[in-house]
Formats: structure tokens, sequence, C-alpha cells
């Protein structure tokens, strides 16, 4: 049977936002290293919220509640924590609307700390006190069948909340994370010719790590504008495992055999075009580097001597990373072609 709460990450975040605006409390769950917070991240800084990333492993129960103090008369009361619970009366934080309460590592926290999140999640309460109501809550955690550090949650506290599962989607990891953020070309052109290696995650595998969203991440901070030797090879291999950072080093090495961009440009009709996968990506990574409108129309013509599927990577890339280049006369002539495939 499907689970239809299972999402990509685009109607993932949707349906966050569905659940938020109704007042009430998403609880998203995944394999490590998808994107979770990531997701919640753009989804505060969409709707201008102060961003409260709270580790619910990390708490103790005195989180939730408060803790006792004793007024003139003698009389306990419980004072919430301010920096993690923004409460009826205080003041929205300077140049935003609201605050974005985020429970993170959720079902990794024991009992004794998920019993009084039940108050908080559903009568948005800590202790007696009343949360803002520009506050919204997100919480999340991992799977229980990955193996990760979790426990199960009550049943009560299941009924608090609104459950979506995220699954990955290469194509919109490509579009939305790698080009949107200028991930190193050989990253991208890697994992475009290899896509089931952006995540290769399974709960009973043997290496340090695994290749996922998060660790092509790390990836991409040690080797954006820099070489990719031999002997660093510890090094990605203690990020992305061995057998993925052996095959990366070698694809590295078609690179220093591809067509050159600058000969590219120099006569884009007749300069050599590669024939297998592996070069053909590289070639487009590169040209996607240095778009723009100076470089745009000769890149087109050669881009238009690929394959379709190039061809779209390439035109449909241009548009995630230089929009305006949309208004381009070669850029119009490539969609009266390629507009059905287009559709972003």
């Amino acid at each position: 049977m499907t689970n239809l709460y299972r999402c990509k990450p685009r109607k993932l975040r949707e349906l966050m936002i569905d659940v938020i605006e109704a007042g009430l409390v998403p609880y998203v769950t995944s394999s490590p290293g998808m994107g979770k917070s990531a997701i919640t991240h753009s989804v505060a800084a969409e709707f201008n919220l102060k961003m409260i990333d709270h580790r619910l492993s990390t708490s103790t129960p005195e989180d939730m509640t408060g803790l006792p103090r004793f007024n003139e008369h003698g009389e306990a009361t419980f004072a919430p924590f301010a920096e993690l619970f923004p409460l009826d009366y205080t003041p929205l934080p300077d140049g935003k609307d609201g605050w974005m309460l985020f429970l993170d590592e959720f079902n990794s926290a024991p009992k004794s700390i998920q019993a009084p999140a039940y108050k908080l999640i559903l009568d948005r309460m800590t202790g007696q006190k009343k949360l803002n109501s520009n506050v919204a809550i997100v919480a999340a955690g991992n799977l229980a069948t990955d193996r990760a550090i979790v426990n199960p949650i009550s049943t009560a506290l299941q009924s608090r909340m609104v459950h979506l599962e995220l699954e990955l989607d290469f194509d919109e990891w490509l579009m939305d994370v790698a080009l949107k953020q200028n991930y190193d070309k050989r990253i991208i052109a890697f994992l475009s010719q290899y896509p089931s290696k952006l995540m290769d995650f399974k709960p009973d595998h043997n290496e340090k790590t695994f290749c996922c969203p998060r660790t092509w991440e790390f990836m991409n901070k040690l080797v954006k504008g820099k070489s990719m030797p031999d002997d660093k090879a510890a090094l990605y291999a203690g990020t992305i495992t061995s057998g993925v950072a052996v095959e990366l080093i070698q694809f590295n090495k078609v690179f220093s055999t591809m067509v050159k961009v600058e000969d590219i440009l120099r006569d884009p009709e007749n300069v050599f075009l590669p024939h297998d996968n592996a070069t053909r990506w590289a070639v487009i990574s590169s040209m996607m580097e240095k778009v723009s409108e100076k470089t745009f129309g000769n890149f087109a013509t050669y881009a238009n001597r690929f394959p379709l599927d190039f061809r779209i990577l390439f035109f449909r890339s241009t548009m995630v990373r230089n929009a305006e280049l949309r208004k381009h006369p070669a850029f119009a002539k490539a969609m009266s072609e390629l507009t059905k495939y287009l559709s972003m």
C-alpha cells in the first residue's frame, strides 16, 4: 500500500504551509540528511519568521514547563524560558513578523521530554503561559526504520500533529538546491550522470558515512574552486564514502580532457561535440557556470547541437540561475522548440 503522506520537497513545503496556516503542527520525518531543516528554514524565511531551532533530544522536562520561582507571598510559579518560547506578551523580534519554533529530533527525545510537549503542541502553552499567536510550530525526526536514535511517540502525541514524510527527488534537488546555490560544476555533472548517488543511505550500511544532500553539501564546501587531487581521497571518502569518492575523483579527470569553454565561445557551430554522457554532463555544467548575457548566444548555439535531454538541462538550468536571460533572443528561439519540455 502506498503511503500517501510521502511527498517530494516542493510538495512537502506546500503542505507544511497549509498545516501551519491552519494553526496545526506538521510532523516531518525522513531518513537522515535529506533536508528537513533546510525546508523549514525556507518556510520561515518566506514568512519573515525568526527561527528558533530547539533539539528535543537534548532537552530536559524543565525546558517545556519552565523553572519554579517564589513570589513575595511564598507561592511558587513557573518561569518559562523566554529564548525558547515567545509568550503572548513577548514583543515581535526586530524586523520579523513572528517566530518559527522548530522542534527537531522530536522522536529522539525520551518519554519524559515528549510528555511535556503535548501541552506545547496541542494547547500552545509552556507551563501555564500561552505562546504568542505569531509562533508557528514544526516538529521533525528521523524514521524509526533507519536505525537512527529514535523513540516511539505515544498515540496521544501522534494525534496532536499532522504527519508528513519527505522523499527525495533528484530533479528538484538539482534545480532548487545545487543550481540555485551554485554548487561546484563537477558535483553537478557527476550527480547528473549518476543521480542515484545523491542518496545511497541504507540502515545497515558498513561505511562510516553515506551519500545524502547534507554530505554533498559538505563536499561542495570542500572542493568548490579547488582542484581534486588523488591524495585528498581520504578526505572525500570520509564525507561521501570510499566508493563514491573514488568514482568522483575519476570523473573529475574528464574535465581535463573535455572541450574548453573558450573554444565553445570562439566557434560554437564547429567545435568538438562529446559523444559520451559523462563528458556531455561535464561540458554542460561548465557552460552553466559561465553563462551570461554576453556568452549565452554562443552557448545556446552549441547546446542546440546536443541530444534533447542535454539541451533541456542547459535551458532549464539557465532559467534557474539566470532568469533574466529569458528575454534573450536565443532563449526565445529555444523555447519555441522546447516549451513542452521546459515546464518548471
